[in-house]
């Protein structure tokens, strides 16, 4: 799944039942800082953390029980190797360079 950020600045998700993978895509080059700002903070490395709860309600599905709890359990799969935190309830993806 990914976080596409189109060049007007909305923000959707797409690739929802990815439960694999978890990356930001920009429309427009250089504006993922911009308009990511209200759920996210950058992070090393190309990296942003991204309020988990925000990226719920930008799914389509966000009213899907079985996908929200999937969506959590993914996070908690891949906390041991730094790309969530539960306690704050924040996931780590990268910007995928265009």
């Amino acid at each position: 799944m990914y976080i596409f950020i189109a060049a007007s600045g909305e923000l959707t998700l797409r690739d929802s039942d990815n439960m694999r993978a978890f990356s930001i895509v920009e429309e427009e080059s250089g504006s993922a800082a911009k308009w990511l700002a209200a759920i996210a903070t950058p992070a090393a490395e190309q990296h942003y953390w991204l309020d988990a709860n925000a990226v719920i309600e930008l799914s389509a599905r966000m009213q899907d029980e079985t996908w929200v709890q999937g969506f959590w359990d993914m996070l908690a799969s891949v906390e041991a190797y730094g790309y969530s935190d539960m306690e704050n309830k924040r996931v780590k993806a990268h910007l995928e360079q265009s």
